[in-house]
């Protein structure tokens, strides 16, 4: 398999930050093209896609990464406009999926591998789960070893209510308004918990850096920028713990949102057929199994082991897990009266109105 890497820095609906395309070439004679957008790193998803093409050596994969938010705008921009657009998209942002799905830009897939999906994770035969990864926070033990202590929203609050300084402006979480998966992650706290918006305040008291991706505050916390993340994806944090002992996870125990990434083939898709395979095979045994262990995604199957796999996460939770069901209850916050709503009490307590 022959990479080839462009970065993509002028792109309408695209963050330069994120946007990166990555082209996996076929083996095949008589290459077709599939054209993926996705929210999952590349260094994820490159021994899946490696596994997919050494089953289908015919097919040619364009994937290019991108934020929820960006995947979104994009994708609808084009069929909007009647142009050529993915046939596959993969995102974190579970409801924006379902609001596409909603609004008709999906196509319907049916396989043996999707029947077999629990139906919370399979929405209308068009939105399939792929993963099941808890929102977790991570910190620099190293730098402030007293944050073990920290397992709960209320907790962290505090903490931050009551801090001395050494966590002002050292501390990260999503930005909701430019992050699709932030929004998500957001509003489900919001739905559990009213101890979301203490934490919220005091993490505008703390001028908390606000971000687009799991991977960029993994980055900081690890160089010391920041001490502690909130709400970041469990899977990227698991792979860079095992890299480096100065960082840890904290599973909250209040409880723990867990989402799942979502496949959606698009209506237009010019390549509808490899789409399909590609989905069918992340919910393969073979494509699970890369996914708990070589991807550390979270299997979403019960019937896998590997590090990375829902039961261990069961096993390793001190409280409730909360997972994020697909289904309409997800477009209940992206009504624009909820959102706005929900967005100018987060600005009041960011304190940046």
């Amino acid at each position: 398999m022959r990479r080839l890497i462009f970065l993509v820095a002028a792109l309408v609906f695209v963050s330069p930050a994120r946007a990166e395309l990555v082209t996996y070439e076929a083996d095949g004679s008589d290459p077709q093209t599939l054209v993926i957008y996705s929210s999952t790193d590349t260094e994820r998803m490159v021994h899946l896609v490696d596994a997919f093409q050494r089953k289908h050596p015919d097919v040619r994969i364009d994937y290019h990464l991108l934020d929820t938010l960006d995947i979104y705008r994009r994708t609808s921009s084009e069929m909007d406009g009647g142009k050529t657009t993915a046939d596959l998209l993969l995102s974190s942002a579970m409801d924006l999926q379902i609001k596409l799905v909603n609004d008709g830009y999906a196509a319907v897939h049916s396989s043996v591998e999707t029947e077999t999906l629990p139906d919370w994770a399979n929405w209308r035969n068009q939105a399939f789960g792929f993963t099941y990864e808890p929102a977790v926070m991570i910190y620099n033990r190293a730098l402030v070893p007293q944050l073990a202590d920290v397992t709960t929203r209320f907790g962290l609050a505090q903490s931050l209510t009551f801090d001395v300084g050494y966590l002002r402006n050292r501390i990260v979480t999503y930005d909701p308004e430019r992050s699709g998966l932030g929004y998500l992650f957001g509003t489900h706290d919001a739905i559990q918990s009213e101890d979301f918006w203490y934490l919220a305040r005091s993490l505008g008291d703390m001028r908390v850096g606000l971000e687009t991706s799991s991977a960029t505050m993994i980055d900081k916390v690890a160089s010391g920028e920041a001490l502690i993340a909130y709400n970041v994806l469990g899977s990227y944090a698991r792979a860079r713990v095992r890299e480096n002992p100065d960082l840890a996870i904290t599973i909250p125990s209040d409880y723990c949102l867990v989402m799942s990434r979502i496949a959606m083939i698009t209506r237009t898709a010019r390549n509808p057929q490899a789409a399909g395979l590609f989905i069918d095979f992340l919910l393969s045994r073979e494509g699970q199994k890369l996914i708990a262990n070589t991807a550390s995604l979270y299997s979403l199957r019960d019937d896998i082991q590997g590090e990375a796999t829902a039961a261990n996460l069961r096993q390793a939770a001190q409280g409730p897990l909360i997972p994020i069901h697909l289904g309409p209850g997800l477009l209940v916050y992206l009504d624009k009266i909820k959102r706005r709503e929900f967005l100018a009490r987060w600005r009041r307590a960011m304190a940046r109105e």
